[in-house]
């Protein structure tokens, strides 16, 4: 077997054992048949959405332009928002579907169908990739890259149709869509600018500038995801815990957003508005009841 599709094997096992085990987990016996429908339907979209509709768009307007045209290069840059986020959502139109989303379990849908459409595009680069002789013949153990990325890319389709479902519920679906599309065009951009070597800074160096930006990038759309399921308020404390203030002494939410070092975390108390320097507070053991009580 091609060490390509090992990698495969091992990413999907990966996905499935992590990303579907907390969706299965977090979504509940009661919506489980629907999650399950949501990953199945989800997960040919990749290659039947690249086939038909992304390369009849292509071959156009490569006829049009021609295919070293700057204009053409950059609106490229436009198809995979534009047909991947339709491709997961298109359960939508099945107004059975549609009724049976709700408050309490839009994020696990959104995730579910993100990660259906993710091991769906696992696959179908995978078999693209096999058809390059220099590429397919590495082991699986050289293609790490590929595992980690196709993972974490599970996860971060989950986190665009969140944004779309979650803004469904508050009937504001138009919002919602726009904002996945745009999240997903914000992850994919850079890769453009790599690949177009702005600042002449060389391949060496973009390697690393996108190596930096995906891991990033990953970890803001595990938070916003975070975000989604536990709310604003509880999010933070989902991630980080609590804290107690060294100043004012108020135990707290710790919020998203601040400086982690390590064991510690640079943020600001919510209570005094100071920044401080603090570790995970520690909830006190319950005292036990006096004898004869």
């Amino acid at each position: 077997m091609k060490g390509i599709y090992v990698a495969a094997i091992v990413a999907t096992a990966l996905a499935l054992a992590i990303d579907g085990g907390v969706i299965w987990w977090k979504g509940g016996r009661t919506y489980r048949p629907l999650l399950l429908g949501a990953f199945l339907a989800a997960l040919p979209m990749c290659a039947l959405m690249f086939y038909l509709v992304r390369m009849p768009v292509n071959d156009w307007l490569v006829g049009v332009m021609g295919a070293k045209d700057p204009l053409y290069r950059f609106l490229t840059t436009f198809y995979a928002p534009l047909t991947e986020e339709p491709a997961k959502l298109w359960p939508l139109l099945i107004p059975w579907f549609r009724r049976r989303i709700v408050k309490e379990n839009a994020v696990a849908v959104a995730m579910a169908l993100g990660l259906g459409f993710g091991v769906g595009e696992m696959w179908f680069l995978a078999e693209r990739i096999s058809r390059d002789p220099t590429l397919s013949a590495y082991p699986w153990y050289q293609l790490t890259g590929f595992i980690n990325e196709r993972f974490m890319v599970c996860i971060m389709h989950g986190a665009f149709t969140a944004t779309a479902l979650v803004a469904l519920r508050k009937g504001r679906f138009p919002f919602g869509f726009a904002g996945a599309a745009f999240l997903h065009y914000l992850g994919n951009f850079p890769i453009y600018l790599g690949a177009l070597d702005v600042g002449r800074l060389g391949k060496p160096t973009w390697t690393i500038i996108l190596s930096v930006w995906v891991t990033l990038y990953f970890v803001a759309m595990l938070t916003l995801v975070i975000w989604y399921a536990a709310g604003r308020k509880q999010a933070g404390r989902a991630v980080f815990g609590r804290a107690k203030c060294p100043a004012c002494g108020t135990v707290y939410d710790r919020p998203l957003f601040g400086f982690n070092l390590v064991t510690k975390r640079y943020e600001p108390c919510p209570s005094c508005r100071k920044w401080h320097l603090t570790g995970e507070y520690k909830e006190p053991p319950a005292a036990k009841p006096a004898q004869g009580e």
